[in-house]
């Protein structure tokens, strides 16, 4: 792999932890179980959830009645080879709901550790890791 496909990938990936937050904040589930590879496992807080159909479930179980804003930052990305790659971003996280319809400061802040793999698709992620550093009370 040469140096612009190198940079292709690792954009892509970035892309994709970029993404997640616009869909997510959203609400465009179809379009965010997309990220995944159709294998994928996305770790979150409330558990693991594995391919897609497992991930669908969970996001249509949610309300779509808050406002969110999920913003991606130092996001770094390191190829490991031609189909497979590595990633950390840190991640605040703002919402607000009908109990508190004025929160206006971050109600989580943490790191998503990421894999990322090559398919007939593109680039997707093959498993998402979400950490939580700080959580507002």
């Amino acid at each position: 792999m040469d140096q612009a496909e190198r940079i292709a990938a690792e954009h892509e990936c970035a892309k994709l932890v970029r993404r997640y937050c616009v869909l997510v904040d959203e609400y465009r589930h179809e379009e965010l179980v997309g990220l995944w590879a159709a294998d994928g496992l996305w770790e979150t807080w409330k558990g693991p959830l594995k391919g897609h159909a497992e991930m669908r479930a969970y996001l249509d179980a949610k309300a779509q009645t808050d406002t969110t804003i999920h913003m991606a930052h130092n996001i770094v990305i390191d190829l490991i080879d031609d189909v497979s790659a590595t990633g950390t971003a840190t991640f605040t996280y703002y919402g607000t709901s009908r109990d508190d319809p004025a929160a206006t400061t971050p109600r989580v802040v943490g790191r998503y550790f990421d894999r990322f793999v090559r398919t007939a698709d593109g680039w997707r992620l093959a498993h998402r890791r979400t950490d939580i550093t700080f959580r507002a009370p």
